[in-house]
């Protein structure tokens, strides 16, 4: 059924990932213990991500050209509109309050990028320069840091010590 990458609900009970069934393509969760598979969106639907609250599931719809546009539903079906925002397929995390995601808009990308749900205005976070392509990347649990490696090598970025090891959040 799957495709893409997958993620697991808060209280650990459900997994949501885009697949293929009998009616096409979608987004859909998967019970951990057992049953039926529920579809919870029909079309394109890749590497969901669950919001830290659970009342959110964000994920890739259409590819155009090197990014896909992000999408919202509830853990019922209820589609959620989001800021206009496109990201590089899989690149994106939930703020750990669930306020808002960092998101890298491009492949390759140099810089980190966040939307606000509130102000649903999108914002450059970081201007690390070339220095290599960003590769994958996390938020840590506190939400003041971005963990990331780099085609040369590097690990985030921290500005207090001037070294490329973790890039501390304002938001």
């Amino acid at each position: 059924m799957g495709r893409g990458t997958a993620d697991w609900s808060p209280d650990g009970t459900w997994v949501v990932t885009g697949g293929r069934d009998a009616q096409g393509p979608g987004l859909f969760k998967i019970p951990v213990d057992s049953g039926v598979p529920v579809r919870l969106v029909t079309g394109q639907a890749v590497n969901p991500i669950w919001s830290p609250d659970g009342n959110l599931i964000v994920y890739a719809g259409k590819f155009f050209t090197g990014q896909v546009e992000l999408l919202g539903v509830r853990p019922d079906g209820t589609p959620v509109g989001l800021p206009p925002v496109r990201a590089r397929p899989g690149g994106y995390r939930f703020l750990p309050h669930g306020t808002g995601l960092v998101y890298q808009p491009f492949i390759p990308s140099l810089d980190f990028w966040m939307v606000d749900f509130a102000t649903k205005a999108p914002r450059q976070l970081t201007r690390l320069g070339n220095h290599g392509a960003l590769g994958t990347f996390d938020v840590t649990p506190d939400g003041k840091a971005i963990v990331f490696d780099r085609s040369q090598g590097e690990l985030g970025y921290r500005p207090d010590r001037g070294t490329e090891i973790e890039w501390r959040l304002r938001v």
